[in-house]
């Protein structure tokens, strides 16, 4: 019988990080006595996979899992569509102080590229921000790329894109091809494509050699999706469900991700067809599963993985709980327009939680 799944996961080192996620979370897998600027929680990232720590299946890591496993641990409806490619990758990023400023290739791009990854659309849920801490995302208004390439010239590193104010609960969605930076102060759920494809055209400080710099600089020149449009921040659908909130925070054909408040048991019925990924942020609880109703421990920082296979569950809090959860649609229309319309939840609403642009998946379902 499968299980939920926990993992010990994969840490980045990069020069922006800091001691939050040590500190936030009670995480074994964390050093205190050093700066960490990613937790990669759920990740089959080639050379950056996560380990399963709990289990029969302990000691493997996601790959391997997804190798074994197949539809068992994907869903039917994942693996029909990505075979042994395990779509998401889900990650805690600590920025204390700015990142380079970059742009991800689509999916497109990147095999033209010849990159070792698929593109990358992701979004980010911001967990907590220090008081004046900011992004950069979306280009600013009436950017050409010429103007773009002039300004990257003229060392102008940030001029191309609009800055942010963040606050602790937004989500801001970034689809393939939009300019982007996570200013310092900000601490990340990160929800993306399983893919490490970035183009960066200011590596500020980064020990990157020259040939890199360069070649980076004309892949976001031509991988940019430059266009204007607003809000970067995704406006939230709400659902009340007794005294728990169901939040949808953002979709896309890649994933979907929500915020859920739980003060009361909460339910779900399982789907074969996909996976679950939980990641808990606020509070603890236990999660219920299986036909002897065996129990999982759920707090917070400690990502879980849940099977296509797994059945019902059910998640008991502790007070208070609240989680990140984001799933890979088998087909958005069914899995999350139509539930919403049913509901009564509007179309601009619906249509809200894909953005701006040509990155909205949803206003092409709706029309």
């Amino acid at each position: 019988m499968l299980y939920p799944l926990k993992f010990h996961p994969h840490l980045r080192f990069y020069p922006f990080g800091g001691y939050k996620i040590a500190r936030m979370f009670p995480k074994e897998d964390i050093p205190a006595d050093r700066p960490v600027a990613e937790s990669w929680e759920i990740s089959a990232c080639p050379g950056a996979e996560a380990v399963i720590k709990n289990g029969p299946l302990a000691g493997l890591n996601l790959q391997e899992a997804v190798d074994k496993l197949q539809a068992d641990l994907v869903g039917a409806g994942v693996w029909e569509r990505y075979g042994n490619y395990f779509p998401l990758l889900i990650k805690f990023l600590d920025a204390a102080k700015d990142l380079p400023p970059q742009v991800h290739p689509d999916d497109e791009y990147a095999a033209r590229a010849n990159l070792p990854y698929r593109g990358k659309t992701e979004a980010w849920y911001i967990h907590q921000a220090d008081p004046g801490a900011y992004v950069w995302c979306g280009s600013k208004p009436g950017l050409t790329r010429e103007e773009f390439r002039n300004l990257i010239a003229s060392g102008a590193t940030f001029a191309p894109m609009k800055k942010l104010t963040t606050r602790p609960g937004e989500t801001y969605f970034i689809p393939a091809g939009r300019l982007h930076a996570i200013g310092a102060g900000n601490f990340i759920v990160e929800v993306q494509q399983n893919s490490d494809a970035v183009f960066v055209w200011d590596w500020l400080d980064w020990e990157v050699d020259d040939e890199h710099r360069k070649s980076d600089i004309e892949h976001s020149l031509a991988a940019a999706l430059i266009e204007d449009g607003e809000p970067e921040n995704i406006t939230p659908v709400t659902i009340q469900r007794g005294n728990n909130i169901q939040e949808y925070l953002c979709a896309c054909h890649y994933f979907a991700m929500e915020r859920l408040t739980i003060h009361e048991p909460w339910q779900q019925p399982g789907d074969p067809r996909r996976f679950e990924a939980l990641v808990p942020v606020a509070g603890k609880g236990r999660l219920i599963y299986g036909p002897d109703d065996r129990a999982e421990a759920v707090q917070a920082g400690e990502a879980l993985l849940l099977p296509a296979k797994l059945g019902p569950w059910l998640i008991e809090p502790e007070g208070k709980l609240q989680l990140i959860r984001a799933i890979v649609p088998v087909d958005l229309q069914k899995d999350l327009v139509e539930p919403l319309r049913a509901k009564g939840i509007n179309r601009p609403a619906i249509i809200a939680l894909g953005g701006y642009g040509k990155g909205n998946d949803l206003h092409a379902l709706i029309g």
